[in-house]
This record gives C-alpha cells, structure tokens and sequence, in this order.
C-alpha cells in the first residue's frame, strides 16, 4: 500500500458510518426480540430482497469498520502508543464479527422462512437482536476506549478530542448506555478520520533519550599534553 492510500485509509470510517446508517433506516421495521415466531417467518417471507441487500452492506460495512480501526491504530502507534494500537486493531476485528453474526444470522432467516416452524425462527430471530448487539458494542468499547487513551497519552490529537472519544469508549462499556454510545460512535469517527487524514502528512516527533559519552581520564589527560606540545 503507498504512501496516498494508506492517509485514505481512515475514511473508511466514513463508509462505516454510511453503510450502517443505510441499514437501520431501511430496516428499521424488522421484528423484535419479542415478535413471535409466525410474525417473523411472515415478515422474512415478504421482505426477502431487502434483507438480503441489508447483510451485503453489513458485510461491507464490517470490512470498513476493520480498515478504519487499522489505520486509526497504526497513526497512533506510529506516535507511540503500542499496545493500545494493538487493542484498537482487535476491537475492530470484534465489532466487524458481531456485523457479521448480525448479516449471518438474518441470511438464516431469509433463506428458506417458510420451512422453518415458528419455534425455530423466533429463537434465530432472538439471537439475530441480541448475539451481534453484544459482540458489536463490546467491539466498539475496546476499540474507542483504546483509541481515546492513546490519544490522550500521545497528545497526537486534540485532547478534547481524546477526552471525547474515551468517555464514547466508558458508555460503551457500562452496557446502560451502549446505545446512545453507538449513535454517538458515527459523527465521532468522522472528525477522529478527518484528523488522522491530516495529520498522517506530517512526520511523526520522535523524542531521543540524550546520549552521554563518558571520556577516560587518560584519553582526556592524553589531549592535553598534546595541546601543550603543539603550544
């Protein structure tokens, strides 16, 4: 990857954001957890076409989600922070699993809905609410709150910024407010991009521990007698 696509990198995030949003405003009708088994095999009946393009484009949006948190880590790491470039990586790769469980488990439902008895397809569909949510919003809390403390430690961002993307990273991981944490999630990745992207043409400040030379007495004693010979 050259020098150009590696600073486009973090508008994958921007993808992300889009394919995510397109997702929940068109299927924000599909079955809830407490939707009984004869509703949901009716509704995938119905809406086979639209489901299946909705887990194509969270398909997609998993891979945006994995190259966006890459280049995020890797502008940090190339800053300093190591091990929590190495936890942004893997949170992304964990909430990019949870899109996946999510498209995976709706692709169930809409295969063959009308084989499956009500039983089976109101246990999918519980799974289908809540399996990804879980392993989504625990992805995005490693992965923000790791973010926001390398920030924060390597002062390669704005510190508002930094404070802003950790308290994000802390509401996911309180479970109480992942949601709103989640909806928060898509404006934050904008700017946290968007400054990645400008920032990454500037070379990174390497700070050098200063180096000490220690002389021996008898070099330093040998100079000297040289300097009165030459005198």
């Amino acid at each position: 990857m050259n020098a150009r696509a590696r600073r486009l990198a973090p508008f994958a995030g921007y993808l992300m954001v889009a394919l995510i949003v397109v997702v929940l405003t068109t299927t924000g009708d599909s079955p809830s957890a407490k939707d009984s088994g004869a509703k949901v095999v009716a509704f995938f009946t119905h809406h086979k076409t639209s489901t299946h393009v909705a887990d194509f484009l969270l398909a997609y949006a998993a891979l945006a989600t994995v190259v966006y948190f890459v280049a995020v880590a890797n502008f940090l790491r190339s800053r300093g922070s190591q091990v929590l470039a190495s936890t942004t990586i893997a949170g992304g790769v964990l909430a990019a699993a949870g899109l996946c469980v999510g498209a995976g488990l709706n692709e169930a439902l809409t295969d063959q809905p009308g084989r499956l008895s009500a039983p089976a397809a109101q246990a999918l569909n519980l799974l289908g609410n809540d399996l990804f949510g879980i392993l989504l919003f625990a992805g995005f809390a490693l992965a923000t709150l790791s973010t926001g403390v390398a920030m924060l430690r390597t002062k390669a961002l704005p510190t508002a910024l930094g404070v802003v993307t950790t308290i994000v990273g802390v509401a996911f991981a309180t479970g109480i407010a992942s949601w709103f944490a989640f909806m928060a999630t898509g404006p934050l990745t904008l700017v946290v991009a968007a400054y990645v992207y400008s920032r990454s043409a500037r070379p990174a400040e390497i700070t050098l521990p200063e180096a000490t030379v220690e002389i021996p007495a008898q070099m330093t004693a040998e100079a000297n007698a040289k300097t009165k010979a030459t005198t």
